[in-house]
């Protein structure tokens, strides 16, 4: 289902079993792969924990998929109008862009296509350009709303193209509303 374009291994490395093993045996380790210093055990003098005041409020905890009061609530907001979705399905991106290029480097491989509204929003030739990802156009048809053109969506799924690994369909779409 995901791309293979990160078939990495994904078991632990000889550092990291090592890694473990001390720690098990109770030795104390100094982390040097921490990338986030709120994490490294790092003392900070006491007038640092003086000005911000209780030292957990220096401590940095990111959340790749967003805060997860934020994802409940787009849930709940589904929930209302009859659609159950569950919040650990949800994640929450700071920008289209940023959603668009996970999306596109999750879901598919250099070489793939993808399907897309025009018009559409205007930067998804770049973010597919530096994914590998060719987009097939599908037409948005105009006649007082905005509305797939069905025919056209039938016709282009139907023409030889590359590997087809999904159709982009976003209401409200940017620019049309």
């Amino acid at each position: 289902m995901f791309s293979r374009r990160t078939a990495w291994p994904v078991a632990p490395s000889p550092f990291a079993i090592a890694a473990a093993a001390a720690r098990v045996d109770g030795r104390e380790l100094l982390d040097l792969t921490a990338s986030n210093p709120t994490t490294a055990g790092l003392r900070h003098p006491p007038e640092v924990y003086a000005a911000i005041g209780d030292p957990g409020d220096a401590a940095y905890a990111p959340l790749a998929r967003g805060l997860s009061c934020a994802r409940e609530a787009v849930a709940a907001y589904y929930g209302r109008r009859g659609d159950a979705v569950d919040p650990a399905q949800v994640s929450i991106f700071a920008a289209t862009s940023e959603a668009y290029a996970d999306l596109f480097a999750l879901l598919c491989d250099p070489g793939d296509a993808l399907l897309v509204p025009t018009p559409s929003y205007p930067l998804l030739g770049y973010i597919a350009d530096l994914a590998g990802v060719a987009l097939v156009p599908y037409r948005l048809a105009y006649d007082g709303a905005w509305h797939v053109d069905l025919g056209d969506l039938r016709d282009a799924l139907a023409r030889p193209q590359p590997r087809i690994r999904g159709i982009v369909a976003v209401a409200p779409n940017n620019p049309t509303g």
